[in-house]
């Protein structure tokens, strides 16, 4: 864990989707720069060069000061401006997919604005993907919580891009009741998910993600990045401690542990994880 530096009132400047599994909207997206991106050889000084290109591309867009402007916002109702550590889960393949490397430049530069440490898990990263997290000064997390992690009375960003809804259930049942107040999840629209899952679905997948939503302060995001779906239906969703006072007792008795079925083909369970740092 890192020791984190003060945001200024303006951020600085600097000088799972899942993945691939098919090609981004035709009405948005260039199909056939986005057919050009994928690679069956890792290239590592290549794919440098194209995350870093994404750094620049991005820094300069309107999507990117929105997404700090809802940042800022936010630490601002939680009475804070530090942000200790950023977490990162479901990133995806960034050596092959254009989607998770702009997902990634992303955080790369959220990670320098706020000065925190940031580290990665994904149970899909090869060797290639390791090497570039770490030529990027990230950690890499190497056993597969299921997004079961504490925030530990310091305030962590969760960015969780386009990551299957199990992840943020579980992270929330991790830190359920007022440590709420220190997670800061940045992920697939909590208000989005309710509307498009059904009742049934959501109890058994999402059950404290619906129970949470009515005390939770979602942040939007104006996604008018040239690639809409790779950020498209992301928020930041925060959990003031002045509703969180509002709960009962009771409301915060009911947390049963999640329990997921093989059904749910997009969440990759612990016991299918084998990732092995070299």
């Amino acid at each position: 864990m890192s020791t984190s530096s003060n945001l200024n009132d303006d951020f600085k400047k600097v000088t799972y989707k899942r993945k691939c599994t098919g090609p981004l909207n035709k009405k948005t997206t260039n199909n056939a720069k986005f057919k050009a991106s994928q690679t069956t050889i890792f290239n590592k000084e290549a794919t440098i060069r194209r995350i870093d290109d994404a750094k620049s591309e991005l820094i300069t867009t309107d999507f990117f000061d929105s997404v700090l402007a809802s940042l800022r916002e936010g630490l601002t109702i939680l009475s804070t401006n530090k942000i200790s550590e950023i977490i990162c889960l479901g990133l995806g393949r960034i050596g092959e997919c254009l989607i998770s490397r702009y997902q990634f430049a992303l955080v790369l530069l959220l990670r320098d604005n706020l000065q925190a440490e940031l580290s990665f898990f994904d149970p899909v990263f090869t060797n290639s993907e390791i090497s570039l997290l770490k030529h990027y000064a990230s950690n890499v997390l190497t056993q597969n919580l299921e997004g079961k992690y504490r925030a530990n009375n310091k305030h962590i960003l969760f960015y969780l891009p386009h990551c299957p809804k199990q992840l943020s259930n579980n992270l929330l049942w991790c830190n359920w009741g007022l440590d709420l107040n220190y997670c800061i999840i940045l992920s697939n629209s909590f208000n989005q998910i309710i509307d498009n899952t059904s009742k049934r679905e959501l109890e058994k997948s999402g059950q404290y993600i619906s129970n949470i939503t009515p005390y939770t302060v979602e942040l939007a995001i104006v996604n008018n990045f040239k690639y809409f779906e790779i950020f498209n239906d992301l928020a930041i969703h925060i959990f003031p401690i002045n509703k969180l006072n509002l709960i009962t007792k009771d409301f915060w008795n009911v947390s049963l542990e999640p329990k997921y079925t093989d059904e749910d083909v997009e969440f990759i369970r612990e016991k299918l994880t084998d990732i092995t740092l070299s």
